[in-house]
C-alpha cells in the first residue's frame, strides 16, 4: 500500500524513475532475506591482549559525562565531537550492528532514503553523509603507513558488498583488474614472497587467522605445481568482500572490531601480508581507499568500491553520479587532487568513469609525467617497508 500511494503521486516522466528506484528497493530487500542466515551464534573466541582492555560504557553514560564536564554549561565544539564520537562507539561496539543484515538497514540507510521515490531527497541524503557517515580519502602512502605502524591488523567485510549493492568483483565475467599479465604476476609473486619471508623468520605464520594462512598454503602449493590457478584473481576471489583493512591504532575505535569479530566477521592478517593486497588493490583495481567515519569516529579503512565496476559503492557512487559533495571527502595533502595551472581540482587522468568529478586524490604524484606507474609505485611501496626493518 505504501509503494501504491508513491506511486500515485508519481506521473509523466517520473513514473520511469520510480520503476527504476523500486526495482532496486525490492532487489535490496530480496538480498537481505537470503542473508538472514548471518543470524548466528555469538563469536566466543578471545581477542589479543590489545584488544581487551577497553570498557564498554552505556551510551547516556558517556553522554552525561562529556556534558557534564563543561562547567559553564555552553556545549563547545570539542565537547560536541567528543559526543559525536561517543555515540558512534556506542552504536558501532554493538554486535547487531555489525550483522550484515542489521548492518545494512542501519549504516547504509541514506542508500535507501535516496532510493525511495520521495522529492527532496538529496539534501536529506547530504545531511546524513555530512554529520553520520561518509569516507575520507587516504592516498596509498598513508595506508602503507598506518598498516606497518599497527600492532596488528584484521580483514572486516564490507556492508556495500556483503548487501549486494556492490557487486564489484566481476566485470565482463572477468575478474576485474586492469594489468597485463607480468604485473599481476609480480604483485602476487610480492605477496607469496612476503609469505615465504615470514615462515623462514619466525618457523611459522604469526598474527594471522587459519583461512588466511589456508589460503597462503594454497597459493605456494599452486607456485610449486607451476597451475594456471597460480594468479592474482585466485587471490582477489578468495578474499572477496573481506576487503577493509581494521589497523589496531589509537585513532580507529576498536569497537568495531569486536562488533565485527563477535559476528565472525573480522580475521587477524599478517601487516606485510596486508601492506602487499593494498598494493594489489590500489595497482591491480584502482581502489579508493577512504577511512570511514561514523558520528565523526574513524572505524576502518574501506577499500572502497570504484565507478568502474557497477558504479561503485554508496559513496563513490553518491559522489561521481549524483554529486555529492559528502560521501568522499577528496585527501588535500600529500600526493593530494589533480590540480589545472591555478590550482583547482581537475578530474581523474587515468579512469574514465570518475572524469565527471574532481580527483578525489587517492595517491598519485601529480608531480611526475606518469603519476602512476606501476613500477614507480612499487619502488614507493619498497621504500616504506626499508623503514620499518
Amino acid at each position: 500500500m505504501f509503494f501504491n500511494q508513491l506511486k500515485h503521486k508519481q506521473s509523466g516522466n517520473n513514473s520511469f524513475e520510480y520503476e527504476r528506484q523500486l526495482s532496486h528497493l525490492i532487489r535490496e530487500i530480496r538480498f537481505l532475506i537470503t542473508r538472514m542466515h548471518d543470524l548466528k551464534g555469538k563469536n566466543t573466541t578471545l581477542l589479543p591482549d590489545e584488544l581487551q582492555h577497553i570498557n564498554r560504557k552505556t551510551l547516556i553514560n558517556s553522554l552525561v559525562a562529556e556534558i557534564s564536564s563543561e562547567k559553564n554549561g555552553k556545549l563547545k565544539a570539542p565537547v560536541i565531537q567528543r559526543m559525536a564520537q561517543k555515540i558512534g562507539d556506542y552504536f558501532i561496539w554493538r554486535r547487531e550492528t555489525s550483522i550484515p543484515v542489521l548492518h545494512e538497514l542501519l549504516i547504509l540507510l541514506p542508500w535507501w532514503i535516496t532510493n525511495m521515490p520521495i522529492e527532496a531527497i538529496k539534501g536529506i541524503r547530504d545531511l546524513g553523509l555530512k554529520y553520520i557517515i561518509n569516507g575520507q580519502v587516504m592516498p596509498v602512502q598513508l595506508v602503507w603507513k598506518e598498516i606497518m605502524d599497527a600492532r596488528l591488523i584484521y580483514l572486516g567485510h564490507c556492508a556495500c558488498r556483503s548487501s549486494g549493492i556492490a557487486d564489484d568483483l566481476y566485470k565482463n565475467d572477468q575478474v576485474y583488474t586492469f594489468l597485463n599479465e607480468s604485473q599481476k604476476q609480480m604483485l602476487l609473486d610480492r605477496f607469496i614472497s612476503r609469505y615465504k619471508s615470514l615462515l623462514q623468520r619466525y618457523g611459522h605464520l604469526p598474527d594471522t587467522d587459519p583461512q588466511y594462512e589456508r589460503l597462503c598454503q594454497r597459493l605456494l602449493y599452486l607456485q610449486k605445481n607451476q597451475s594456471r590457478e597460480y594468479c592474482l584473481e585466485t587471490v582477489l576471489t578468495s578474499t572477496y568482500g573481506n576487503w577493509e583493512f581494521l589497523p589496531v591504532l589509537e585513532k580507529y575505535t576498536p569497537s568495531w572490531i569486536h562488533s565485527l569479530h563477535q559476528n565472525h566477521k573480522a580475521h587477524l592478517i599478517h601487516k606485510e601480508l596486508a601492506f602487499e593486497l593494498a598494493n594489489i588493490q590500489y595497482l591491480a583495481r584502482g581502489s579508493i581507499f577512504t577511512s570511514m567515519k561514523l558520528f565523526d569516529l574513524p572505524y576502518t579503512i574501506c577499500t572502497c568500491p570504484t565507478p568502474e565496476t557497477g558504479g561503485g559503492c554508496i559513496l563513490s557512487n553518491w559522489y561521481y553520479f549524483a554529486n555529492s559533495n559528502y560521501s568522499l571527502l577528496p585527501n588535500t595533502a600529500v600526493h593530494g587532487q589533480n590540480k589545472d595551472a591555478s590550482g583547482q581540482p581537475i578530474p581523474c587522468r587515468y579512469f574514465h568513469e570518475r572524469q565527471n568529478r574532481a580527483c578525489v586524490g587517492c595517491g598519485c604524484n601529480h608531480s611526475l609525467d606518469d603519476p602512476r606507474n606501476f613500477e614507480v609505485v612499487l619502488a614507493q611501496a619498497d621504500k616504506v617497508l626499508r623503514n620499518y626493518f
